[in-house]
């Protein structure tokens, strides 16, 4: 796939997975599944099919440091930066704008960079797949959808329209609908529906489609952009990019241009990639259970009759001990105790508020 781009989005806070996850140390930088974090992984799967120098990423320039240190082989010169955060279609506008401004073209792979995905193979032929899919026809956006396996209302559901067709095997679907985070009643319908699968943040499309995408659907967001990236390559352009960025609209990428996206133009692959997006401490949980409802330990903890529930403990010398619990994440850290019930975990960033205002900053 020599034409092939990548785009790789590593600038969200993780907030919903403090105290693991910090302000300066985000989640897609720390090791919480393995030894490597979920962006180097992310770069390590892509390998086999996108040159060092065809990987760009977004992410804020606060965090370009420690990306780069776990990247080394991707340019610095490939890195897009955001000054401030300014919602996810904010920074996917950014990074395309400016790989247009810059003179790339066609084909290109993105995806977040906080998940994980087990069955490597099964990701890389349905990106073969979407990678001919938008080759065919490059005025289109091809979905990666992995099959849900528990009614998650932490998710994004997309539901399949008409089969269109295959390629190797693989049926390619229009996108019917998407609904971001529905409640738990939703998913339990929609998972018995056999008719959604999750929005695993995986696509394939071009550079031109982006672009002209984001003008239709987005226009305000697209106009503001588009004078940022006017500056690319001048002396003003730091200048410029932290004066105007700003006041870019914060809309979410899903709103502004998924969900509005004409019949057709986004398709949709179903596969079982072994996805898991660790988006709180209960979905990490998820990702490390060995069965459902398990509890999950790491690090030193001795438990008794508890049940899904996640011990996670980061300090040395100090074992955590624990009984009778059902649904509760417990996280010690040497600095810091998290005790937090599984339903509580998806409005974690309130306790963040409290936290802040009470005096405790430096901890986030």
């Amino acid at each position: 796939m020599s034409d092939l781009h990548a785009l790789l989005f590593a600038g969200g806070a993780g907030q919903r997975l403090w105290p693991l996850s910090r302000k300066n140390s985000p989640k897609q930088f720390a090791p919480l599944i393995g030894p490597k974090s979920s962006f180097q992984l992310a770069v390590d799967r892509i390998a086999s099919l996108v040159v060092p120098e065809h990987i760009f990423v977004g992410t804020n320039r606060a965090h370009r440091a420690i990306l780069q240190a776990q990247a080394p082989q991707i340019p610095a010169r490939n890195y897009v930066l955001e000054p401030v955060r300014r919602d996810v279609a904010a920074a996917v506008a950014l990074a395309f704008f400016t790989l247009e401004r810059d003179g790339t073209r066609g084909p290109v792979f993105f995806q977040w960079a906080d998940n994980y995905v087990r069955n490597v193979d099964a990701l890389l032929e349905a990106l073969d797949v979407g990678h001919k899919l938008v080759r065919e026809n490059p005025q289109r956006l091809v979905l990666l959808g992995q099959e849900p396996r528990y009614a998650s209302e932490n998710l994004g559901w997309i539901e399949m329209g008409t089969d269109l067709g295959e390629i190797g095997g693989l049926h390619y679907y229009v996108m019917e609908s998407l609904t971001y985070r529905p409640p738990k009643s939703s998913c339990e319908q929609m998972l018995a529906s056999g008719r959604h699968v999750w929005n695993s943040g995986y696509f394939v499309t071009t550079v031109e489609f982006m672009t002209s995408s984001f003008r239709s659907l987005a226009p305000e967001l697209a106009s503001r952009i588009e004078e940022i990236v006017a500056y690319r390559g001048t002396p003003d352009e730091q200048q410029q990019l932290d004066r105007l960025y700003p006041g870019v609209p914060a809309l979410h990428f899903d709103e502004a241009v998924l969900e509005r996206l004409p019949r057709g133009q986004a398709l949709l692959l179903r596969r079982d990639l072994g996805w898991s997006d660790p988006g709180n401490l209960y979905s990490l949980k998820e990702a490390l259970q060995a069965t459902a409802e398990s509890t999950v330990s790491r690090g030193s903890v001795v438990e008794l009759h508890t049940r899904d529930s996640l011990l996670y403990n980061l300090v040395e010398g100090k074992p955590v001990a624990a009984m009778g619990l059902d649904g509760i994440m417990v996280i010690d850290t040497p600095d810091v105790l998290l005790v937090v019930h599984k339903d509580s975990v998806r409005h974690l960033g309130l306790l963040l508020q409290e936290l802040e205002r009470k005096g405790y900053s430096k901890l986030l």
